[in-house]
């Protein structure tokens, strides 16, 4: 990453940790995922996404920033019997969203928010290479979710990600309208475990 990027996250884990009015915790599920532009469909890559988190309360609304590591990418399966694979695209990300979320029933929260992701290492195998062009190393994208609360520390979420830009372009280098590369697209499931005073 680069200084600025060093910077603006330095800035954001001060605001959230400055005063006593803030909570943490761990994060731990797993990572349903898939790659726009692939010519394969569904969410058939699985990984995790394990991490933690700070949050802090205001007068409407709470205010959460996140460390994580998650894997994303996709998948074909060539045979459902045997889960034989016939192609394999591995990303793996260190990733901080930062999120804002607001209480719209009991015991449920919404959340939506952006992050910046670095990739720390990637994989392209199968018997027909769909791209095989480099991935770029900083990924944008948006969240949505919902927070539901089990009890005082631990909460379930599930969150929809998409890239706000291609993670690559196409092999052929062509774009059409707002089809300008490949994007991740995953869905989430994880536990938040909260270590002090919660929502």
């Amino acid at each position: 990453m680069n200084r600025i990027h060093t910077l603006s996250i330095l800035i954001f884990f001060h605001l959230f940790t400055f005063g006593q009015n803030f909570n943490a915790g761990g994060i731990i599920g797993i990572n349903t995922s898939q790659v726009s532009g692939d010519n394969l469909s569904g969410f058939n890559k699985l990984g995790v996404r394990i991490g933690g988190f700070v949050h802090r309360e205001f007068n409407a609304f709470t205010a959460q920033i996140e460390l994580q590591y998650i894997n994303k990418g996709s998948r074909e399966v060539v045979d459902n019997e045997t889960y034989e694979q016939g192609y394999v695209f591995q990303l793996d990300y260190i990733e901080i969203p930062c999120l804002i979320t607001k209480k719209i029933y009991p015991n449920i929260w919404f959340e939506s928010g952006l992050s910046i992701g670095y990739l720390l290492n990637w994989s392209e195998d199968g018997f027909d290479i769909v791209n095989g062009s480099n991935v770029d190393k900083l990924e944008y994208s948006f969240h949505i979710g919902l927070n539901y609360k089990i009890n005082e520390n631990f909460y379930l979420n599930t969150r929809l990600s998409n890239s706000i830009v291609p993670i690559r372009h196409h092999s052929s280098g062509q774009t059409y309208r707002w089809n300008k590369g490949q994007y991740n697209t995953s869905i989430s499931f994880v536990l938040y475990y909260y270590f002090g005073e919660k929502i």
